[in-house]
């Protein structure tokens, strides 16, 4: 989907958004995006393991990040994906 859709659905569900294109099912280290609209900007939050390692704020998307049709959305209170 495209990235508007997935930021609507992430902050209607608390949920984070993640470019299906670049995942890594390889050892399970990927990184998300929080959307929000305070001005720590979105969030940069790194999972490895299943679990939290470490976020930033402020996070510069690309040309193509903009543009990709390839986001989807992660609940991480329900724990799933968009697609699963």
């Amino acid at each position: 989907m495209k990235i508007s859709e997935a930021v609507q659905l992430a902050m209607e569900q608390e949920g984070m958004i993640y470019r299906k294109g670049i995942w890594s099912d390889k050892g399970f280290s990927n990184v998300f995006i929080r959307p929000t609209n305070s001005y720590d900007n979105c969030i940069v939050v790194k999972y490895q393991d299943g679990k939290e390692k470490s976020s930033c704020r402020n996070w510069n998307p690309t040309a193509e990040d903009l543009m990709a049709d390839d986001w989807e959305l992660w609940n991480k209170l329900a724990d799933k994906f968009s697609d699963a």
